[in-house]
């Protein structure tokens, strides 16, 4: 369990150092999709501080329906024109989609009987994207994986077609970030591979 008392006393410490509110928006323009996994920090990665960046996350990273809804907001609202996917080494997103089954077992018993036959029988995680879109654990799945989610972006008809995207692999064994895709409006017409 976590330390409340401890998080708690942490966020009183905030609160003393707080000394104005900071603006609405993302100061670089910038929005980050990444995943849930705490090992994953992009505000050390690219040394961004408070209000930089809009960082969104999931399990997996992946590009679903709620994060282009979440992408919509920061680009309409908080004016972020470029997007980052980030996927990573090591994702126990990876371990989900391999435990596809046994997670469909434990929401139909948390739902009970008649929800969870129904659930069943429309394996409501595939039909909602409630679980992972599938990753392949090597890195070329992982490469591969962040093209599909810039493809994805790119062809969104809620994303606008001026925005810069860049899809990156992050390695949790030793901190190295490889860029593997990049869309860039006025000068790349595909996303493609990078060497």
């Amino acid at each position: 369990m976590a330390d409340v008392s401890r998080l708690l006393a942490s966020a009183a410490r905030w609160q003393e150092k707080f000394h104005e509110p900071l603006p609405l928006g993302a100061k670089a323009r910038l929005s980050i999709v990444t995943c849930m996994d705490s090992r994953i920090i992009p505000e050390q990665i690219f040394e961004l501080r408070v209000g930089d960046a809009e960082i969104i996350r999931n399990a997996g990273g992946r590009v679903t329906e709620d994060v282009v809804r979440s992408l919509t907001v920061a680009q309409e609202i908080l004016k972020t024109r470029t997007i980052f996917v980030i996927h990573h080494t090591d994702c126990g997103g990876m371990h989900a989609v391999q435990r596809h089954k046994e997670l469909i077992s434990v929401m139909v018993h948390h739902l009970g009987f008649f929800l969870g036959s129904i659930l069943r029988f429309l394996d409501f995680f595939k039909l909602t994207s409630l679980l992972l879109k599938p990753i392949n654990p090597t890195s070329g799945g992982l490469v591969d994986s962040v093209v599909d989610d810039i493809t994805a972006l790119k062809r969104h008809p809620l994303i606008p077609a001026d925005i810069e995207m860049y899809g990156f692999v992050y390695s949790t064994d030793d901190g190295s970030l490889k860029q593997v895709a990049k869309h860039v409006p006025r000068g790349v017409k595909d996303v493609r591979h990078m060497s």
